[in-house]
Parts: structure tokens; C-alpha cells; sequence
């Protein structure tokens, strides 16, 4: 009676251990798969900060092109508030050779975040 007692002892450990990984793979398979959304997120919102850079940049070419270069462009992208361009431009004319246009592009989904992205044009 003692072998059968002692064996099914076993078992429970046995089932507890097994459980136990299981729960330790499950939550390591949760944490990459959080993690990896973040990362996707990020990665959306610079994005969306270098095409609010990018509208900024088109906009002073597009006003150097028409005479009217002014040395800085601000602007949302389609009136909407969270993509805001900042472009300055550096030279003595927009139609000079030398002339510097940089525009920073920044995403602002929320009140706390904001991602900015960077060009600059020479010509």
C-alpha cells in the first residue's frame, strides 16, 4: 500500500511541473508578442512623422517654385492637428545655389507623446 501511495505522489508533482512550464512558455510567448506590437507602433508613428517632414519640404518647394520663399514654413498636414511640419530654410534666395531647407515632421497622437522625423534638402 505504501508503492501505491508514493507513485501517485509522483504523478501530482509530476502534473504541477508540467503545468508550470506550460504557464512560463505561455506568458514568454504573450510578452514577445506585446513586445512586438509596440515596436510596430513605433514604427507607425515615425512614419507618419516623416510624411508630415516630407509635406513641409513639398510645400516650401512648391512656394519657392512660385516666388514666395519665406524662411520658415509651418503647417498642419490636411488641417489636422496631430502632423504638424516646421520647415526652416537657409540661404540668401530660395532660387540660389546653397540654399538649406530643413523640415522637421512630428506625429502627435496623444497630449504626453510625440515622435518627430527629420530632412533636409540642398540645392
Amino acid at each position: 500500500m505504501k508503492s501505491s501511495n508514493l507513485k501517485k505522489g509522483v504523478s501530482l508533482y509530476l502534473i504541477i511541473v508540467i503545468i508550470s512550464v506550460l504557464l512560463a512558455v505561455s506568458l514568454n510567448v504573450g510578452s514577445l508578442i506585446i513586445g512586438g506590437a509596440q515596436i510596430i507602433k513605433g514604427a507607425s508613428d515615425s512614419v507618419k512623422a516623416f510624411c508630415a517632414a516630407d509635406t513641409g519640404i513639398e510645400e516650401a518647394l512648391y512656394n519657392a517654385k512660385n516666388g514666395t520663399c519665406n524662411d520658415i514654413v509651418n503647417g498642419t498636414v490636411g488641417g489636422d492637428s496631430t502632423y504638424v511640419y516646421n520647415v526652416d530654410i537657409s540661404g540668401a534666395d530660395c532660387t540660389d545655389t546653397g540654399t538649406i531647407m530643413q523640415s522637421v515632421g512630428e506625429f502627435k497622437p496623444g497630449p504626453t507623446s510625440s515622435t518627430k522625423r527629420k530632412i533636409s534638402i540642398s540645392y
